[in-house]
């Protein structure tokens, strides 16, 4: 993939979606439910806009943790799908409100799910910008006392735009206030890229403390710009998983 050029002493931050793919290992590749396998990322800079003079080669080695979720060494702690038609305990987290006016909802959906009928759905209207919001879901937990225990999210981002432009910044997962995983661009009210794929599921995987009470949180910060009209954020989440093994 061809990023572009670059200046003298600056940076750059790309999103990269899907430059790359791999197979996925059998289930008889991870013995007990799990490996790790370490893949190398390279980046070539060039001096020419052919990228044909290559002048430096960075690498850097990656340590990927696979699992198999549904194999017999892994206890399922929990598992909401929202198929019985109700939230299953979790709340809408407001972390950033843009406006007085502005307005969210937390309720099942059946419009982009991964098992029938339903997934979970928050939804968050606003109006008027420049402004940032930050919003998403939460539920308390008590983790279980294994060795590894793990949180598996599917969630998906998407948003309607009416009259103001609007953007996804990030993706966070948290625990209480800590941050266990960040996708995307720290929040830049003066920049509209999209810095997170919208409109498609992602599945994040996250590593928890073991026999801990905590609030796990799923965020999305967005930014809008300009005009007195509003518009409409998603964030959907299906089949969320809590996994552990001694």
């Amino acid at each position: 993939m061809n990023l572009g050029s670059l200046g003298s002493g600056a940076e750059a931050y790309k999103n990269l979606d899907e430059f790359a793919s791999k197979a996925k290992p059998s289930a008889g590749d991870l013995p007990n439910g799990e490996m790790t396998e370490t893949i190398t990322l390279t980046l070539k800079a060039y001096t020419d806009v052919g990228y044909t003079d290559l002048k430096w080669t960075y690498n850097r080695n990656v340590t990927v943790h696979w699992i198999n979720s549904l194999d017999p060494a892994w206890t399922l702690d929990v598992s909401n799908n929202f198929d019985d038609g109700t939230v299953q305990g979790w709340a809408f987290e407001l972390e950033k409100k843009g406006h007085v006016s502005d307005g969210q909802t937390i309720g099942v959906a059946t419009d982009y799910v991964l098992s029938t009928p339903y997934s979970l759905r928050a939804r968050y209207d606003f109006y008027y910008g420049p402004l940032e919001r930050r919003y998403g879901f939460s539920k308390n937990f008590t983790t279980p006392d294994r060795d590894k225990v793990f949180a598996i999210i599917n969630a998906r981002a998407s948003s309607y735009q009416d009259t103001v432009y609007h953007t996804i910044k990030y993706e966070e997962v948290k625990k209480d206030s800590d941050v266990l995983i960040h996708l995307g661009k720290v929040y830049d009210s003066g920049e509209f890229p999209v810095n997170v794929p919208g409109n498609k599921w992602l599945r994040i995987v996250v590593l928890l403390p073991k026999n801990t009470s905590l609030a796990l949180k799923i965020i999305v910060d967005i930014n809008s710009s300009g005009g007195a009209g509003g518009g409409i954020s998603y964030l959907w989440m299906d089949d969320f998983k809590i996994i552990s093994k001694s």
